[in-house]
């Protein structure tokens, strides 16, 4: 087991023992930890990047050094349920399921309960604006103060980056699918040194805004989540699914071997 330095958050969190799965970094935190980090971050004084590490972005850092770069600098990497499935096999403690949609709903309900803005930043223009309009009938006091789709030229990546640079807002969630999101977040902390806290969310925008059903509660944390979605999108997702899955067992399987 490859660790880093421990890494001090602050008063009443976890320090940060971060280990290495498949390849790839993961902070060992629970839900609430995770929460508590993220929630201090916000009024933080520098930005805060907060990535999801899984079985198929394993799989793509390890021939993508941007995106594994991308994974290294994160400051808080949290694990999907094949990281942690993994970690139990390599003997590594600590590492749970926290998953990219769970999490931001749980950030969500902390940033309306404390007055935290808001920015959405990804998915098809359809999908933001059907997500951004749910959030405000449902969640009134949540202070939502822009948001933008995914599908951006150069242009349209620096109109947005000049608008999140004046709105300020506290959390950013950006939903692109990866590499793109963690090259966007990436770019934003560098940019940005008002920025307070960045996070990657994949396809939570869609889950959310009720495009796409998410995985009912009795297959989440237990690894059934990507069977539910293949079951969803077959045509779309059987290939990487095959692909990435096959490649991620046999990279446990090789570490734990590994003396």
């Amino acid at each position: 087991m490859k660790t880093t330095p421990d890494r001090y958050a602050g008063p009443g969190l976890p320090v940060l023992r971060r280990v290495r799965v498949a390849g790839v970094p993961v902070d060992p935190v629970s839900m609430a930890e995770a929460v508590a980090l993220v929630d201090r971050a916000a009024v933080g004084g520098r930005p805060f990047c907060v990535l999801v590490t899984n079985a198929n972005k394993a799989w793509q850092a390890a021939g993508d050094p941007a995106l594994a770069a991308a994974l290294e600098s994160a400051d808080l990497a949290v694990a999907e349920w094949a990281m942690a499935w993994a970690a139990r096999r390599l003997g590594i403690q600590g590492v749970h399921h926290v998953g990219g949609i769970t999490l931001m709903a749980r950030l969500l309900d902390v940033a309306e309960a404390r007055g935290r803005s808001v920015y959405l930043l990804g998915a098809g223009p359809d999908v933001v604006d059907e997500l951004a309009s749910k959030l405000a009938r449902e969640r009134p006091s949540l202070r939502l103060v822009g948001w933008h789709h995914g599908y951006l030229d150069d242009e349209d990546w620096e109109s947005v980056v000049a608008e999140i640079a004046g709105l300020r807002p506290e959390l950013v969630f950006v939903a692109m699918g990866s590499p793109l999101q963690e090259r966007r977040i990436t770019e934003l902390a560098t940019r940005l040194p008002t920025l307070r806290v960045a996070m990657g969310v994949g396809g939570s925008f869609d889950v959310l805004a009720g495009r796409k059903k998410d995985a009912p509660r009795w297959a989440r944390g237990r690894g059934l989540e990507w069977l539910y979605r293949l079951a969803q999108d077959p045509a779309r997702l059987w290939r990487r699914y095959l692909v990435t899955n096959s490649w991620f067992v046999g990279r446990v399987l090789r570490d734990r071997l590994r003396p």
